[in-house]
Formats: C-alpha cells, structure tokens, sequence
C-alpha cells in the first residue's frame, strides 16, 4: 500500500515560527512533525510514501532525502500553488494508478506512533472510504463530523463556534472514487478546494464514508504555537530513558529524561523529567529543566536559567540568569542575560495572543513568548505572556515587551 502525505501549507498561524520553515518541520521532541508521521507509517508496514510539498519544499528535500534514513521509498510532488487539501490529493492521481486503495495523512498534524497502524487495521474491513476522527473541546478550526451507526452523515468546515464534538483529525483510507469527486470539487467560503468537499460529494452519491475514532491523546491539530507545546508535551511523556550524554557529579535527574549524543550537564544542574535534550547541547552549571522540556541540538543552557515545559529548537544561546516558561524559541535565538519570559497573568485569566491581527483565546493558563528564528534579546529583557516575536528581531537591554515585535525589528523602551 502506498502513503499520500499532504505537506505543502506553511502554516501562517504559527508565525513567527513559520517565516521561513515549512509547518511540518517544526520540532517537536527535537523531530520534525512530518519525519515522526513518516516513521509511524513505516511500523505500520507502509514504506512507498508519495510526499505533496509546495512552501520551501527544499528544506524538507534535504531533511528526507530519498527516505533512506527512515526505511521508506519517497516520492516528491511539488504544488505549485497552495489550492487546498483537494487539489494536493489531485496532483497525485498519476502515481496512485493502480492503486484499489491508498492512505493519505495530513503531514503537519501530530500523531501518536500507533495511529496508522491502528486505523489500518480498523479500517480495511469497511467497504468504501474511511476517515479518522477525534475528539475536540474546540472544533472550530477544524472540520466537524456527525456520524450515524459508523457513517459519516455530515462535514461541516471550519465551524464559527466553539463547541466540542468529533472532528476530521486527517487521516483517510481512500480509493480511485476520491479522484472524480476531487474534479467536481468547486472552491470553497475560504477559496480553497477542499478535501472534505470531496467526500460530501461521494456521500451525496450514496458513497459511504466510514468514521473511525482514533481514541484520546492519539492525534493534536497543530494550529497555534501553543498547540505545539500540547503536542510535545504527549512526545516527551510516551519516550523511553535514553543517556549517551556526560553527566557530571553533582547532576540529580528526576523521572524520565532523553539525553542524546554529545550532551554534557554540568554540575549543579537537575533534570525534572520527562525531558528531551538534543545532541551538542550543554547544560549548566545550576541549570534547571523542569517537566516536558525539549531542547534540540547544540543548545546552551547556562548558569543558573531555569526552563519549563517549553520549545528549544537548535542552536539557541541562554547563557545565563534567564527564565523561559511555556514558550517556544526558534533556531539560532540568543538570550541576554536575565531575560524572562512570563507566563501568567496576575488574574490567572486564558492568554490570548494576535494571531493574523486578532486576538485568539489560547486556552491556557500558562503560555509564555514564541520567538522566531534569529531572535536576541538584551540584558534584563522582560517578554509578556502570548507575546511574539519576529525572526531576527532584537530586543534592547532592559526592554519591557507588551506587544507583538514584527520580524527584524529593532525593538526598545522609549
């Protein structure tokens, strides 16, 4: 059987972390969203991968290469212009010929190892197409479902409500039929050929289309920045123990903890697990990791920082005396000393942050900075809760940031 695996979008919601790296390449437990999707299709024995790619495809060309490094045979289709779920699908009916049925995945979604193997089984003893679904608190940014006896009745994209319910978590066992319903497909509200447009087409024609829920804490829409923090948060808690880092006298490590090839935690330090640190990195001396964590590659974390349930992506610089709390800090980022993020509000209200210009409920209590790739901030620099900033930005000495900061700004207390 082979994979199509949608991951053209850039992901415009996630700014600042999507500038200029594709969403299915943002990092979660120091892997890519898609190489984890990719590896969990090939424990489900699906190794011929046909991969739809558009934004700054090269970067996940040479992430992947040809598949070798994790046992499949990858096939690029480049879409040119970003039309929609429908029409990436589309771009692949030459390579699917043949082909009685396929599985297709949303590339930048996150889902546990067991998922496509579990929906597989599951799924190939219906007749006709089948659909992953979960369970959602908030199915307004995704496309809900009401099913009858085990069939699909109704899609509804992208709801104006919050309200909880079952929703397309993107995963499908498709057939040829797909490819006739996609030529009908007209343009959707947002303007864009929807997939889900697709299979109302076939449900119209007395098709069925089968709904298989993929069970709790299996798959995570990945829309904002802090639902990449949610999904870490699930990678770094279902790792097995790993150290083949230095870990020197003095060093106490609490609970499960990833430490990978040429890490050094220096003494003083304590690692409260789950954690995840990456390769190169080094810790301390008096550095604190708390709980869910994830540091990627040659990541310093100095004397006497503190870092908590947060997103470290690689080659980012916290030397010293700095605090990052629930927040996400892109590639290459540097921190003056004494930098804090914070991540409460002192009337414990839900953070909201401008996404796109308006304001977004995160649902946490707790949710720091997200900075882009590049980003420096000065000496005793102060970054308020849901604040963003841009790739490349600087941060002055002592600033006090209340507000969103655009890429490659200078930004500074008047």
């Amino acid at each position: 059987m082979k994979a199509v695996v949608l991951a053209a979008g850039r992901g415009e919601r996630l700014w600042p972390l999507t500038e200029d790296t594709p969403k299915p390449l943002l990092p979660i437990a120091n892997k890519p969203i898609l190489e984890r999707t990719l590896e969990a299709l090939a424990r489900a024995g699906i190794r011929q991968i046909i991969l739809v790619v558009g934004f700054r495809n090269e970067k996940i060309r040479d992430r992947l290469g040809k598949g070798e490094a994790i046992g499949s045979e990858i096939r690029y289709v480049n879409q040119k212009t970003p039309k929609g779920t429908a029409d990436a699908l589309g771009t692949c009916s030459r390579e699917l010929r043949g082909e009685d049925t396929f599985l297709v995945v949303y590339g930048d979604d996150y889902y546990d190892t067991s998922v496509p193997r579990n929906f597989l089984a599951k799924a190939r003893r219906n007749k006709g197409i089948s659909i992953g679904t979960a369970n959602v608190q908030d199915s307004s940014p995704f496309g809900k479902l009401q099913s009858r006896r085990g069939l699909v009745t109704e899609i509804r994209e992208k709801a104006s409500k919050a309200e909880p319910g079952p929703v397309n978590a993107g995963i499908y066992l498709m057939d040829q039929s797909i490819f006739s319903a996609i030529r009908k497909t007209k343009r959707s509200i947002r303007g864009e050929l929807e997939l889900t447009d697709a299979l109302k087409i076939l449900m119209s024609d007395g098709l069925p289309v089968h709904a298989q829920d993929l069970g709790p804490r299996r798959w995570l829409g990945i829309s904002y920045p802090w639902d990449l923090l949610e999904a870490n948060e699930w990678a770094v808690e279902s790792e097995r123990p790993v150290s083949k880092g230095t870990v020197e006298k003095g060093v106490h490590i609490r609970g499960l903890a990833v430490l990978e090839e040429g890490s050094v935690v220096k003494s003083g330090s304590y690692l409260e697990g789950p954690v995840h640190v990456g390769k190169k990195c080094q810790i301390g001396p008096n550095a604190y990791l708390r709980p869910c964590s994830s540091l990627g590659d040659d990541v310093k974390v100095g004397a006497g920082c503190e870092i908590k349930n947060s997103i470290v992506m690689k080659n980012t610089k916290i030397p010293h005396l700095s605090y990052v709390g629930d927040s996400i800090l892109g590639a290459g980022c540097s921190l003056g000393a004494g930098t804090i993020t914070a991540n409460l509000r002192f009337d414990e209200a839900q953070i909201k942050s401008k996404v796109r210009g308006s304001w977004v409920d995160s649902g946490r209590k707790k949710l720091g900075a997200v900075f882009g790739d590049g980003a420096k901030t000065g000496i005793n620099a102060s970054i308020f809760p849901g604040v963003k900033v841009g790739r490349g930005a600087w941060v002055g000495p002592g600033a006090i940031v209340d507000r969103d900061v655009p890429s490659n700004a200078r930004y500074k207390t008047s």
